[in-house]
């Protein structure tokens, strides 16, 4: 074992002796001091970190904390009171909205979802499906409805551009693009369930959440559009077929 390697090892270690260790002090008289001072330092420390503790310390520092609150307690304890009841409030609010069935008052985050996943549709495929014009047949139409167990029981009143299957978050969806009164109308039929009708405008566009058994019909529209006429109308063809 070198020098180095014998001062590192008695450094992290001053009480290790091992063969290595020992042999390298009985071969060497600086080696034995350095190991020495290095032990008597480590002993200093020790007993420089063990400190008495008087036995009524504890009963002084409640005094002196105590004594230094004691003109100051009501300014922080009406604090606390206000801070602990606005709390409590906030509590009981949260849990009554957790609680009572607000009907249409309030967006479910599961609907929510569905109308901020249809709206990222639009605006990020619009590029690719802007200059299409596949002029889609209401056969085509059920064919793609198959997987949603959904049919046209009558022909698409509206001019088809495009249709094909998508991703929607965690489900797939039918995505069409046709025309409305206003300008070109998307719709997706998704495998994800709605509870109620819910209508949205945002980034500029006007939509609808429609359920629809298992499935839900999002219709996404450009502003002004008359998406609720829309929507009743297509809910009166789109039929289950089991």
């Amino acid at each position: 074992m070198d020098e180095l390697e014998f001062r590192r090892r008695i450094l992290s270690e001053p009480k290790l002796r091992d063969s290595d260790i020992n042999a390298a002090i009985t071969a060497n008289e600086q080696n034995a001091q350095f190991a020495e001072e290095i032990l008597d330092l480590d002993k200093q420390i020790v007993k420089a970190m063990t400190v008495d503790v008087p036995e009524d310390l504890a009963d002084r520092i409640l005094f002196n904390q105590s004594s230094t609150t004691q003109g100051n307690v009501i300014r922080p304890n009406f604090a606390r009171k206000t801070m602990a009841m606005a709390a409590s409030v906030a509590f009981v609010v949260g849990v009554l909205v957790g609680q009572v069935n607000w009907g249409n008052l309030v967006v479910s985050p599961a609907q929510a979802s569905l109308a901020t996943t249809a709206i990222k549709h639009v605006v990020d495929e619009k590029p690719f499906v802007e200059s299409l014009d596949e002029q889609v047949p209401s056969s085509q139409i059920n064919a793609k409805m198959v997987p949603f167990d959904h049919q046209l029981s009558d022909t698409f009143p509206y001019h088809v551009y495009y249709l094909n299957h998508c991703g929607f978050g965690k489900s797939n969806a039918l995505h069409m693009v046709f025309q409305g009164e206003k300008g070109k109308v998307t719709l997706f039929l998704t495998g994800i369930a709605a509870d109620q009708v819910v209508n949205f405008d945002q980034d500029g566009m006007s939509g609808a959440v429609q359920p629809m058994g298992n499935n839900s019909l999002i219709v996404v529209g450009t502003e002004g559009e008359n998406i609720t006429k829309i929507v009743e109308s297509l809910s009166k063809i789109i039929k289950p077929t089991i």
